[in-house]
């Protein structure tokens, strides 16, 4: 028992000091490696709009041609999850991160040789399967990695970095149309798509594995090599006395647990992940519709096909800088006050632009709709990630993301048939509803999980409860003791 009680300890020790550790450079090459993961995910995901856009021009899609092809790499997508976060959780965040990532990379420039509509969404649904093993895993890896007070702004830097990179296929859309035939110009993007799988390479070489994914296993020697490198970088002793009594009782009253999927099914994890879930819902709902559809909704108002697919991914530039500046309000306002600023102006916008039709109500709406709607995943997805322990946060980050993303998708597939017989403005309309009723459970009744460890934010006590057993007040900061 004392034998065991010192490796509890040792744990938690490392944990406190891995917690304390500012942004240093090692940090910094993790969230760059993450940003590439990301960016080839946008590359891969982001040519959605702009290759329906070209494909409308040579195949002339029917509207239920153009829902199946949007929706063929979600529903690969969400499939993806169901092994993923699983595997997450038994063989290393790492090691999901390169498989996914070359398999996307592979079949996205396998789409470049498809001769029909067929082959091509079956390509996608494929690619699909790599993305949703991989689109997760660095807000997951984040949560885990980064200082407690610098998660949610660490995560928003590199999401910024990956809603920007929608400008990117974007671009390359919009290029391709203007250089080449219609009937040439769609592959362009296919064939570039292949380019990430150099990316495998320095992820494999320089990307660490999850310290508390490693601690779970028992590789204390590998944690303890990386958090005294840190700590060496930012200048801090290495501290063996240091402890966070209240991650430390979580720590010791999760040490027999095996949590199961069906975990994930039982209290309190159900409704936490009903809650997180639904807001996630209403972001990807709004992500879809605007990274799928935005050049062909644009097209209507009077935009050219070239035009509607760069200010599309304009639109993704400014969530970018939206990210960006979630993630510090966040870190420093709380979870829930700022995702009810981001989901109530992201609202708004949709109701701006399904009321107004001119240009410059066009711009702010499609402003608001960027910045906050689209710049709302930072702490949309970092919230999912804070309520899970680590045996069961792979499992529960994806099995949020998957429901969230099938809901979205499905809805998804209809968005070209509403278009074309529902009245705009209702459309929007009930879009901005639903973002508003989606993202009021967790602005009421969410959990605030900002400022405390991912152990005190994940563990399946109340607060009072933790509160109760380790005579530590929650002060919204790390209570810690030598």
């Amino acid at each position: 028992m004392a034998a065991l009680s010192a490796k509890l300890y040792e744990d938690e020790n490392l944990l406190a000091r891995l917690d304390r550790v500012p942004i240093t450079r090692t940090i910094v090459g993790v969230m760059i490696l993450l940003a590439f993961v990301w960016l080839a995910e946008a590359f891969d995901i982001g040519i959605v709009g702009p290759v329906i856009a070209m494909l409308n021009k040579t195949w002339h899609l029917t509207a239920g041609q153009q829902g199946t092809f949007a929706i063929a790499s979600t529903l690969g997508v969400v499939l993806g999850m169901i092994p993923a976060g699983a595997v997450a959780d038994r063989y290393g965040r790492r090691r999901v991160a390169l498989i996914g990532l070359t398999a996307f990379s592979v079949l996205t420039f396998l789409g470049a040789l498809a001769n029909n509509f067929d082959s091509l969404v079956i390509i996608r649904f494929l690619a699909g399967l790599g993305e949703g093993a991989v689109l997760p895993l660095p807000y997951l890896f984040l949560s885990e990695f980064v200082h407690t007070r610098r998660r949610a702004v660490t995560v928003g830097y590199t999401n910024g970095i990956l809603t920007a990179a929608y400008l990117i296929p974007n671009l390359v859309g919009a290029w391709a149309l203007g250089a080449f035939p219609s009937a040439i110009a769609w592959h362009v993007p296919f064939l570039l798509g292949g380019i990430p799988l150099l990316l495998t390479i320095p992820i494999a070489l320089w990307l660490p594995e999850s310290p508390r994914y490693l601690l779970k296993r028992g590789a204390r020697d590998s944690v303890r090599r990386l958090v005294e490198r840190l700590e060496d970088e930012a200048g801090l002793p290495h501290d063996e006395t240091l402890v966070n009594k209240r991650a430390l009782a979580v720590i010791h009253k999760g040490m027999n647990q095996q949590p199961t999927l069906a975990t994930l099914l039982k209290e309190p994890y159900l409704k936490r992940g009903l809650i997180t879930a639904s807001q996630l819902t209403g972001a990807l709902l709004l992500f879809y519709i605007v990274l799928s559809f935005g050049p062909s909704i644009l097209g209507t108002r009077g935009f050219g096909a070239g035009n509607a697919i760069v200010i599309t991914g304009v639109m993704m530039g400014v969530a970018g800088l939206g990210s960006v500046a979630q993630g510090y309000l966040s870190d420093r306002f709380g979870r829930r006050p700022v995702l009810a600023l981001y989901y109530g102006l992201a609202a708004v916008g949709c109701g701006l632009f399904g009321l107004f039709s001119d240009s410059a109500s066009t711009v702010l709406a499609g402003f608001l709709v960027s910045f906050f709607g689209l710049g709302v995943f930072p702490v949309a997805k970092t919230s999912v990630a804070e309520q899970y322990p680590t045996r069961l946060r792979g499992k529960g980050v994806y099995y949020n993301e998957m429901t969230a993303r099938f809901i979205a998708g499905a809805v998804t597939f209809f968005i070209p048939i509403l278009l074309s017989s529902v009245n705009h403005s209702l459309l929007f309309d009930g879009i901005g509803v639903a973002l508003v009723f989606l993202a009021f459970p967790i602005v009421v009744f969410g959990r605030e999980t900002s400022r405390i460890s991912v152990e005190e934010a994940g563990t399946d006590l109340t607060f009072d409860q933790l509160d109760a057993q380790t005579g530590l007040p929650d002060t919204g900061a790390p209570a810690r003791t030598r």
